[in-house]
């Protein structure tokens, strides 16, 4: 059994627990780690649950557990899939001390989350992404969202979840999009933090592509130490310093929003990173070297940088009703440096149609 890695939060702390076929251990893993469980449910998509889902049951068959099934990808995470997914806790009787099961990519992770985190003023979840970007990203941390028509991610709340559970074995079964959607995210904390990350996807990217079990392993602990003891310094988002983990998502989230997300996380954050790490070169930020080497990697690893064509009236306007938008100003993360950290400044409107030459 792999040595955990805690997020420290006091009362609220949590281990995280990443390796080769650990889910072989789940059962060992959750009565070690969640006490004095009533009832479960494991909150999946048919897709994942064909692939894991039955034996997930087995091991825990000793468990009063039972599935409730949400859509794949972003149309998991409605105010309908919500007030489905609570009828369906009230119906099989679960109280305060039921836990939630996700597992799935970062859009289960965040829907079944975010009902956890209002079920009878909320109950322990636990956190079982089956990708890349769950996790290294989505499933640590515990924020949890659903869309609005009007913008990503606007719906949620801060809940930290009980236990996460980061098989990279199951890895090997993503698509090449999907891993690659996850590989963005990796790039974001290398740029943001671990040059030694970055340089590592230079030199190893057609094994990384392959998924390979061992870099697979040695990537997601990278990257969950860094946003690990990010949570840990700024776990509401609150001082400023867990704000760099939002990289490239100020424009990417606003490129998969008017694109009815047929671009996915991944590929708009591709765009997004590089659009910000323009930004930051024209500011004089960042040198053109550091630029010029995040974008030949983003497309080694077959990843988007280009922007779509977008009304440009229509981003400025749903950019400023992002997250990250104070009193009408729109403020990105701006890269210093491969590995250094960031900055967050305004950036004039003048400034980003220059930069995205719209």
């Amino acid at each position: 059994m792999p040595a955990p890695i805690t997020v420290e939060l006091e009362e609220r702390s949590h281990h995280i627990f990443i390796g080769e076929k650990v889910l072989e251990n789940i059962e060992l893993l959750i009565k070690k780690n969640v006490h004095e469980i009533t009832s479960c449910v494991l909150v999946t998509s048919s897709s994942i649950f064909d692939l894991y889902g039955t034996s997930i049951l087995e091991h825990l068959s000793e468990l009063k557990i039972e599935k409730i099934l949400v859509p794949d990808g972003e149309a998991a995470k409605s105010w309908n899939v919500v007030e489905a997914l609570l009828g369906d806790y009230i119906e099989k009787g679960l109280d305060r001390k039921s836990v939630v099961i996700a597992l799935g990519g970062g859009s289960v992770g965040d829907t079944a989350g975010f009902t956890a985190s209002i079920y009878l003023r909320g109950i322990r979840y636990i956190q079982i992404p089956t990708t890349l970007l769950g996790q290294v990203d989505s499933a640590i941390g515990g924020k949890t969202a659903i869309n609005h028509s009007k913008g990503k991610n606007l719906i949620g709340s801060f809940y930290q979840p009980t236990l996460i559970i980061c098989d990279t074995s199951v890895l090997k079964t993503l698509p090449l999009r999907e891993l690659r959607s996850g590989l963005a995210e990796v790039i974001k904390y290398g740029v943001i933090s671990d040059p030694d990350l970055i340089t590592l996807l230079e030199n190893k990217g057609s094994f990384i592509l392959k998924a390979d079990k061992k870099l697979m392993t040695q990537i997601v602990k990278k990257c969950v130490l860094i946003k690990a003891k990010l949570v840990e310094e700024d776990e509401k988002d609150s001082k400023g310093k867990r704000a760099i983990l939002n990289y490239g998502h100020t424009l990417g989230h606003v490129i998969e929003t008017l694109s009815n997300h047929e671009i996915n996380h991944g590929e708009a954050i591709s765009i997004g990173m590089l659009a910000a790490s323009k930004i930051s070169e024209n500011l004089g930020y960042l040198k053109y070297n550091d630029f010029e080497r995040q974008e030949n990697l983003l497309k080694s690893l077959g990843l988007p940088i280009k922007l779509p064509k977008l009304n440009y009236n229509e981003l400025i306007s749903v950019m400023k009703r992002d997250k990250k938008t104070e009193a009408g100003s729109i403020n990105f993360i701006l890269p210093t440096g491969i590995g250094k950290t960031p900055i967050i400044k305004p950036v004039p409107e003048d400034t980003i149609l220059k930069v995205l030459e719209l």
